[in-house]
């Protein structure tokens, strides 16, 4: 996947999200259940606002995990 320049409003999918948060897609859709991860399901398909994302970094202390 080609690195792009996200603005903080982006709208990611769930492998957008994956790829910026270097995480498995596996791990997204469980942080998304488990409701630590703002997301909005439009049909099938969930959606998420990279400022959101990046809030979720704001607030986290270095030790503290999702």
């Amino acid at each position: 996947m080609p690195i792009m320049m996200m603005a903080a409003d982006e709208i990611l999918n769930i492998k957008e999200v994956s790829h910026y948060l270097k995480i498995p897609v596996s791990t997204v859709y469980k942080l998304v259940q488990d409701g630590k991860v703002p997301a909005i399901k439009f049909g099938k398909h969930w959606r998420f606002l990279k400022k959101d994302l990046d809030h979720l970094f704001e607030q986290k202390k270095p030790d503290e995990s999702l």
